[in-house]
């Protein structure tokens, strides 16, 4: 009897890194303590002029499962995902920001479903968002199914894209990866158009520590945000074949008047609404981070 499991398919781990310097270590050390071995970290740097770039040089001489690549001046967060998915080798695509932090189990949840569930062509999970400084500041949560993923995504995010894993054997080879001309929402118009490669879903385990700050790169300019948003949701419905609900077009009304006629500053818990953040206080354990930076140093 063969005691030895099939190998885990490759996981191409994509990370776009623009002046992330104060985040993208523990970003890169909660990918390495994974529970999921079988992966490769590809990383490109978009033109960053803090100190990103002399971290990703460091970091990439302790394994030998990241790959860097710089941008030679900074060209956009859809250009740098467009570019890290033609780098990608693996079966799976799990998405991942340099701000961000892994639950130490997350492929290894997410490769198992995509797994079971061969019509799944994007998985995604529940977040813990955190603050600057890594306190634990709320929580989103998601539906689980296809068709509450589906017509949520019109009003609401439904799937967190850094929190997403891809199965790439479904998606067209052509696939028109991430419009850089609508960033920073580049990744709600993704998965719009992903909606017709298959089935999507959400594990209902937290698969990752979202960071939420005003500096980052959707809340710089919320109302730019938002009416990019519209864009994009026009061009899921004639370009895409995507089929809002009549309530969906309903709900879209208050939120064009919100952000209308309310200042900049009262948009956030507009915007935060939209995105399925609900707020708490509590404090991040970075445990993990310390065992897995003092295990390769």
């Amino acid at each position: 009897m063969k005691q030895k499991q099939i190998k885990q398919p490759l996981i191409s781990v994509l990370m776009p890194v623009f002046n992330a310097a104060k985040y993208v270590e523990k970003a890169i050390y909660s990918v390495l303590s994974q529970t999921y071995s079988n992966f490769e970290l590809i990383i490109i740097d978009d033109g960053s002029t803090d100190k990103s770039w002399a971290i990703l040089k460091r970091l990439s001489k302790k394994d030998k499962r990241i790959r860097i690549y710089q941008n030679r001046i900074n060209s956009g967060i859809g250009y740098t995902r467009k570019e890290l998915a033609k780098l990608a080798k693996g079966k799976f695509a799990a998405i991942m920001d340099s701000d961000d932090i892994m639950f130490p189990d997350r492929l290894t949840i997410q490769a198992k479903f995509l797994q079971a569930n061969p019509k799944v062509v994007v998985v995604g999970g529940q977040c813990v968002t955190i603050d600057e400084k890594g306190n634990e500041s709320g929580y989103k949560k998601f539906p689980l199914k296809h068709d509450d993923i589906y017509s949520m995504m019109f009003t609401r995010m439904s799937i967190q894209q850094p929190a997403s894993m891809i199965n790439l054997s479904l998606v067209p080879k052509d696939f028109p990866w991430y419009d850089n001309s609508v960033s920073p929402v580049e990744d709600l118009d993704n998965l719009f158009h992903l909606f017709g490669s298959g089935k999507f879903a959400n594990v209902a385990e937290n698969v990752l520590y979202y960071r939420v700050y005003p500096s980052s790169s959707s809340l710089k300019n919320i109302k730019r945000t938002f009416w990019l948003t519209m864009k994009v949701r026009a061009r899921a419905v004639f370009n895409y074949g995507y089929k809002p609900t009549l309530l969906a077009w309903i709900m879209m009304i208050p939120q064009m008047v919100a952000v209308t006629i309310l200042p900049a500053e009262y948009v956030f818990p507009v915007y935060s609404w939209m995105r399925g953040i609900k707020n708490k206080t509590v404090t991040l354990y970075n445990g993990v981070y310390e065992v897995v930076k003092a295990t390769l140093n």
